[in-house]
């Protein structure tokens, strides 16, 4: 029987349920940084620290499924990142499709900054800001 009184943890809540827009969340936010490291490929100047965001990015996806606060502030920063990085490649790309930004480059960058700015939204939904509360607040007992 649940709720009983006999068991020692009948006043705790139950644990909260991850919403969909979690998982969503982490999983555009690791697509979009797998996009932007395909155009890292081609850029030898930036190409270890565009890995070492995608690392991060990972990892912070990771914990983000898990509710920590931290990180949701982590994966946003990345995603931030990763917009300064893929800005120049989208502007670049479509006004000098001859130069060192072609015009593939630019399209990837824009799929990956709107799959970016989708995961990031989905991150502070209501129901996701709700499940990160709940879990900052039953980890901190």
């Amino acid at each position: 029987m649940t709720g009983s009184p006999d068991e020692d943890n009948w006043l705790e809540p139950a644990p909260a349920q991850r919403p969909g827009q979690i998982t969503a969340a982490a999983v555009l936010l690791v697509v979009s940084a797998f996009l932007g490291t395909t155009i890292a490929v081609n850029d030898p100047e930036l190409t270890q620290f565009v890995y070492l965001l995608l690392f991060v990015t990972i990892g912070a996806a990771i914990r983000v499924r898990k509710g920590g606060r931290t990180a949701c502030i982590t994966a946003s920063v990345t995603a931030a990142l990763f917009f300064l990085y893929l800005g120049p490649h989208a502007i670049r790309g479509l006004s000098d499709p001859g130069g060192v930004y072609q015009p593939e480059y630019a399209v990837r960058a824009i799929v990956a900054i709107a799959v970016s700015a989708t995961g990031v939204s989905l991150l502070y939904s209501p129901p996701s800001r709700a499940y990160v509360r709940a879990r900052g607040h039953h980890t901190a007992r």
